[in-house]
């Protein structure tokens, strides 16, 4: 009967959440005038109170969202306002839990705080499956693969989709949660932290000290929280405050992380270093402890997790070496997220390449070969390439944590990442040539005879290099023209036009793609002809008559097929050392036997 009764004065989400009636006051319960206390930890890892008036309350500010006003007081709160870091603060009247601190108003003068309902929160715990589930991926479009082609549109891709985390919650600002980031220093901070502002974080120096954290008390409601995004020699964390604990289950925050839905993630205790008073938005300063659980959801009303549970992360190795000292290793693993793991992975590679190097002006940064995404049960993925100029730092960070996302998004099945080795290699000079001509030792050639072409680069502040390679013409050619492009990579890739992006047709086939990219430090030279062919269903078809053509068109899917203009009859690579630019294209013409 008692479960009978919380359920309709309260709703469904408290009879499964075993909160009795006596221990909660509902939105519709609270008043204006009413006070009470708040709990939240400001310095080391005491809990402590504060009070709280309740000013007036904001119905329906979303669908089935609610918000309760008050005005904090108590402890730091008259100078520094309501703190970044308190978000999940639990607030009680009567010894009641009405809700967690969770909105503010940037420049307030007075510390008047948002409090979500902790109805609402509740009916997060109602969500929990006991067990993680996959996290949902996004899947693959024409233009992501696309992208392959086009490093210089991944950075952006990438930074936008960082600033596409922020959550879009009711209520006021929900709090720019804090972001302790250790090991990259304050340079690779400094390079972090625009597109972390953007998705609504806090970034400050954190430390890690390379080994076991110390222990977290236990954790109670009103004590400081965190949630691992990266840790290991990198370690990221956001730190928020515990609501709600009722034996191995845990309520925090009363607003999104990022708003994920289902998350797994590692949950932390935390200690408050300090506090940072600010005009715009006061912060505590707090520091990660031993994990103690996972997050399991990630949700508007706020973030829920397990006590005692694990989460599964990617790990990554990485090597950087350089002309300017001895190599430097880092060991760090990734939140195992389809959204989370390849924004992670750019963002830490960028701070460890800004803090270690000069990344101004035009450098040259490579992945050497053994740099690979190794998946559990399928093929590696290779990564190593080679990028020069300005955007080089960008482009070669970029390209791994773009390649990490095609792979976690994919449309066939969800990938077990084993892990991401990663050799960088970077020089302060531009290691670049450009082609300046190509000659070949003649232009009328029969199938199966070879050909000589003779390639001269010129590399940035060096004398002209030569390279020569021996072509034989396929024996199976037929007689007619052919057009021979020499280039590098990019260039070549694009020469042939974006009518044959098409979709792989299974995560193998994907792995495939990416394994058999163009490198940019090799000249390619790519004889072809004029075709009517099309690509369908994940193989090509040469060389069909128009009216075959015409039928295999009628109806096709966007990205499922394609006409294939251009035939290819060989490729040849010239390993350079150097990026190469530029393109040259000569007519050959195979002659009859």
């Amino acid at each position: 009967m008692k479960i009978f009764l919380v359920a309709a004065l309260l709703g469904p989400a408290l009879a499964g959440s075993a909160v009795s009636a006596g221990e909660i006051l509902s939105f519709d319960d609270v008043q204006p005038g009413m006070k009470g206390k708040g709990l939240t930890v400001f310095a080391g890892t005491e809990v402590t109170e504060f009070d709280v008036e309740i000013l007036g309350k904001l119905p329906n500010i979303g669908p089935r969202q609610n918000l309760i006003l008050g005005r904090c007081s108590g402890g730091p709160l008259a100078e520094a306002g309501v703190l970044s870091g308190m978000s999940g603060s639990p607030v009680y009247v009567e010894d009641r839990l009405i809700g967690a601190v969770a909105y503010s108003w940037g420049f307030a003068t007075d510390a008047i705080a948002g409090i979500t309902p902790i109805e609402e929160m509740l009916a997060v715990v109602d969500r929990d499956e006991g067990s993680p589930r996959t996290a949902a991926a996004s899947g693959l479009t024409l233009d992501d693969l696309r992208r392959l082609r086009a490093p210089e549109r991944i950075p952006t891709f990438l930074s936008a989709r960082i600033a596409g985390l922020a959550p879009r919650a009711a209520g006021g600002t929900p709090f720019r949660l804090p972001m302790a980031i250790a090991g990259v220093g304050p340079g690779g901070l400094a390079r972090m932290a625009p597109d972390l502002l953007e998705a609504g974080f806090l970034p400050v120096q954190g430390s890690t000290s390379g080994r076991a954290a110390d222990p977290a008390p236990p954790m109670e409601a009103g004590s400081a929280v965190g949630l691992k995004l990266v840790r290991g020699d990198i370690d990221i964390s956001v730190s928020g405050t515990v609501t709600w604990v009722e034996g191995d289950r845990l309520l925090a925050f009363g607003h999104p992380l990022f708003g994920l839905g289902n998350i797994d993630l590692p949950l932390t205790g935390a200690r408050v270093e300090a506090i940072l008073p600010s005009l715009n938005q006061s912060m505590r300063i707090a520091s990660p402890l031993a994990e103690v659980g996972a997050l399991r959801q990630d949700r508007a009303a706020g973030i829920y997790g397990r006590i005692g549970t694990k989460s599964r992360m990617i790990p990554v190795r990485l090597q950087l070496d350089s002309e300017s000292g001895p190599p430097q290793t880092f060991s760090f693993d990734l939140a195992d997220d389809p959204l989370l793991a390849p924004l992670l992975l750019y963002s830490s590679l960028n701070g460890v390449l800004a803090n270690a190097e000069r990344l101004l002006g035009n450098i040259t940064v490579g992945l050497a070969p053994g740099s690979v995404i190794k998946l559990e049960d399928r093929e590696d993925v290779e990564l190593a390439n080679l990028f020069a100029g300005a955007t080089a730092s960008y482009y070669a960070t970029g390209t791994s944590a773009f390649i990490l996302y095609l792979l976690m998004n994919n449309d066939w099945s969800p990938p077990r990442i084993a892990g991401i080795n990663l050799m960088l290699e970077y020089d302060r000079h531009p290691r670049t040539a450009r082609i300046r001509r190509v000659t070949l030792d003649r232009y009328r050639v029969r199938a199966g005879e070879p050909i000589t072409a003779t390639v001269v680069l010129t590399p940035f502040r060096g004398p002209d290099m030569v390279l020569s390679r021996e072509i034989e013409i396929p024996a199976e050619t037929e007689p007619g023209r052919l057009v021979l492009s020499v280039g590098g990579a990019l260039a070549v890739s694009r020469s042939e036009g974006s009518g044959e992006t098409v979709f792989p047709k299974d995560l193998d086939q994907l792995i495939w793609l990416i394994n058999n990219l163009r490198k940019n430090d090799r000249v390619y030279v790519v004889a072809s002809r004029d075709d009517s062919g099309v690509f369908l269903g994940g193989a090509r078809l040469p060389n069909l008559p128009p009216s075959v053509t015409s039928i295999l068109a009628r109806p096709r899917s966007l990205g499922n097929y394609a006409v294939i203009r251009q035939r290819g009859i060989l490729e040849e690579e010239i390993p350079t050392g150097l990026a190469v630019t530029g393109l040259t294209t000569i007519q050959l013409e195979v002659e009859a036997p």
